[in-house]
């Protein structure tokens, strides 16, 4: 079983993704990606990581999630393009190594169109609840870490749009959607229930 969390910034999805990795006994995948994703492109770590939820207009992806040409015309993407796909390759083998939960990069929709089979989680919270997530994360205003929610959820919902054709959060694309404002651990259990 592959589990992908999706999640809106600030709403606690990542650390809800890793919890329920060690529930299970299973690998999460998160900012770990990025030194897979590095390895496949031949791009640097941080150079992967300052791509995420960036996504360039040029490329028309419909094929390449399908894997046809994948590579063959490298050099003349945007680099954008050429990490996204060095991406999905890494989530793809991943989850054929074994059970695990990936933690967003449109992780469910590059699953599923390489026809393995997932629960794709969505995880949302109240905005004051975010706020304050961000504040004691970060130590910023609450006008700021308004700003920085609205900015990353506006560059999420860009990227699936861009890269996997579909409309960020909406419940149609998820087996479940929940708040996290009910408590991180209940949606942990919840989840690993639904898994068993």
């Amino acid at each position: 079983m592959v589990i992908t969390i999706s999640r809106e910034y600030g709403s606690g999805g990542s650390e809800i993704g890793h919890k329920l990795a060690d529930l299970l006994g299973i690998p999460c995948y998160d900012k770990s990606v990025t030194a897979l994703t590095a390895d496949i492109s031949g791009f640097p770590a941080q150079t992967v990581a300052d791509s995420e939820d960036k996504a360039s207009m040029a490329l028309d992806y419909s094929g390449y999630m399908y894997g046809y040409g994948m590579f063959s015309t490298k050099h003349f993407l945007p680099i954008y393009d050429q990490i996204f796909m060095a991406q999905s390759k890494a989530i793809v083998r991943l989850a054929r190594q074994g059970d695990c939960v990936i933690v967003g990069r449109c992780a469910a929709e590059v699953l599923n169109k390489n026809g393995i089979p997932c629960l794709n989680v969505f995880v949302h919270a109240p905005i004051a609840e975010r706020i304050a997530r961000i504040r004691s994360r970060h130590d910023i205003s609450e006008a700021d870490a308004r700003k920085f929610i609205r900015k990353n959820d506006k560059a999420r919902a860009n990227y699936h749009k861009k890269y996997a054709y579909t409309e960020w959060g909406r419940m149609q694309n998820y087996h479940m959607t929940v708040s996290s404002s009910i408590g991180i651990d209940k949606v942990v259990r919840m989840i690993a229930e639904a898994v068993r």
